[in-house]
């Protein structure tokens, strides 16, 4: 009998140890896998990132042309260009709301030129990684919606949403929505036009 337990111990310890190492060669594959692809992802980008170091940016005025008065229901009520955290970067930021409260922050970053370029290197980077994590606070992950890729967070207690994603290979964007779910969120970018920032 006491020989019997014994065995019994050693074979539940064995098959523990054997799913634990298991799931540690799980873990490394995807770990393998996952920096194979940030080092072709880099190469990419950074081929991308000399294209767009030759392209002229957009203007202020050009941006300011952009910009939508409106967005569905919601009013603009203010922008800033040329004012990102981003020193010389062609930027615009809109903010608008709508009359039961929601709100909407829109933020352009274009790519183009030295500085633009250089920083498309470390976004793009980042928007080529898939990702998901969730808790009782927010949703995060990367979801292609429309042909474009985009880190997807929404906040489950606010009911906000916010979307970061590269659009054209050239502008980075950034878009919170407040009192607003993924969905209706997405249904906003598509009345942004941005089709008409590469024009």
């Amino acid at each position: 009998m006491k020989n019997t337990v014994i065995v019994i111990m050693a074979l539940v310890s064995f098959i523990a140890c054997k799913k634990e190492t298991r799931d540690q060669l799980k873990k490394a594959k995807q770990e393998v896998s996952n920096a194979t692809k940030i080092i072709s992802n880099a190469k990419e980008i950074q081929e991308e990132s000399a294209k767009l170091k030759e392209v002229t940016p957009l203007t202020n005025e050009e941006l300011k042309t952009w910009l939508p008065e409106k967005v569905a229901d919601l009013s603009r009520t203010g922008f800033k260009v040329g004012k990102t955290g981003y020193m010389n970067v062609a930027s615009i930021e809109g903010t608008y709301k709508a009359e039961d409260g929601r709100e909407l922050r829109v933020e352009i970053m274009d790519g183009a030129g030295e500085i633009g370029s250089a920083l498309m290197v470390g976004m793009g980077a980042a928007n080529k990684m898939e990702v998901e994590e969730e808790d009782e606070r927010k949703h995060l992950q990367t979801i292609t919606k429309n042909g474009v890729k985009a880190k997807q967070t929404y906040y489950k207690k606010r009911d906000d949403t916010e979307l970061q994603f590269i659009y054209s290979g050239r502008f980075m964007v950034i878009v919170r929505a407040k009192d607003t779910k993924p969905e209706k969120t997405w249904e906003l970018v598509e009345k942004l036009n941005l089709e008409s920032l590469t024009k």
